[in-house]
């Protein structure tokens, strides 16, 4: 048999692989030829050399809570996967559809991979995204390595799915299992300093960065400290400098500026106290639900036309504008 094409389930039963999907740093990603609605990640062999046992042991008991999350929109570990000597070599998960949401936060991309896409779709994504991590937190799992490549959107839906949750942290029966991985301009300050690795992820932390993702879905892929003309993201974060504040001082031109300008003052002013107040003081932060209630009022008030509903407002919001409909009856 073919060590590439071929692997083996726990009770030793060869499984074909398809055609790889995808390839990154620590695996790649095959459809098991005889279930496409399968995948198999397939760490590589430098990989396993230095991190397997770490990683079949942190997989191994997330298979044992796969039924947690059946129903849940999440690409779980489903089973341990083998090569033809026996040994580990990764494991089995749902294949999950969509669109990566990078590509609904881009000034560009959105608009060939989400052609119809309006404020009203997006909300409805951020939504879909809270009530998926809500869950998740309820069982005690911590995302950590926010990353909106693995956050998957269904076009034509308000559906999304999680993807990468191997690297999610967890405690099971008294053992802790880390996210082993992150990105700085994506982790609050208190959490800066140290390996990811070293990380105990909290409900703030967890906090902070859905807020910056929420943050980039609304405002086309601006980060919340990408301040134009200014420092980098992470020193900025560091510093709690965002740019967004009041006076508007440092709001990029073009598109953005109008974003914000439309954007609901509820909305406004929570992104405003998470990233000036929230960065120093992580009590602060608005919760999940706190954030969709927000995303739920904003909906209700689009509906009635009280504001653009438009990726790309043309102008910014005037003094006099009161939304849509109330224009239209003006």
């Amino acid at each position: 048999m073919n060590a590439n094409t071929t692997i083996f389930d726990p009770q030793g039963t060869p499984r074909l692989l398809g055609p790889e999907l995808a390839s990154g740093g620590e695996g790649r990603v095959f459809p098991l030829h005889e279930y496409p609605d399968l995948l198999i990640k397939r760490y590589h062999p430098e990989v396993l050399a230095k991190r397997g046992p770490e990683l079949r042991s942190k997989t191994e008991v997330m298979v044992t809570l796969k039924e947690r999350f059946r129903s849940h929109p999440v690409s779980w570990p489903l089973l341990s996967v083998f090569d033809e000597q026996r040994q580990w070599v990764g494991y089995t998960m749902r294949r999950a559809q969509g669109v990566p949401m990078f590509r609904l936060a881009h000034a560009m991309a959105y608009v060939k991979s989400f052609p119809s896409l309006d404020r009203n779709q997006v909300v409805a994504y951020l939504r879909s995204l809270l009530a998926a991590l809500n869950g998740l937190h309820r069982h005690g799992v911590r995302v950590g390595d926010y990353n909106l490549n693995n956050i998957l959107c269904q076009p034509g839906s308000a559906a999304i799915s999680l993807i990468d949750c191997d690297s999610y942290q967890l405690k099971v029966a008294g053992q802790f299992f880390p996210c082993p991985v992150g990105s700085p301009d994506m982790t609050p300050k208190e959490q800066h300093g140290r390996a990811f690795s070293d990380i105990v992820r909290t409900e703030e932390s967890e906090r902070f960065s859905v807020a910056i993702v929420l943050f980039k879905c609304l405002m086309l892929g601006r980060h919340p400290y990408d301040i134009v003309g200014g420092d980098d993201p992470v020193n900025n974060l560091q510093a709690g400098r965002f740019a967004y504040g009041r006076g508007n001082t440092g709001v990029p031109k073009g598109p953005w500026f109008n974003i914000w300008s439309h954007m609901p003052h509820r909305l406004k002013e929570m992104f405003i106290h998470t990233f000036t107040v929230g960065a120093d003081q992580p009590e602060a932060r608005p919760s999940l639900n706190e954030w969709d209630l927000a995303l739920r009022l904003y909906q209700v008030e689009m509906a009635k036309g009280w504001h653009e509903c438009a990726i790309k407002p043309a102008q910014p919001k005037s003094r006099e504008y009161r939304g849509s409909r109330s224009m239209a009856q003006a």
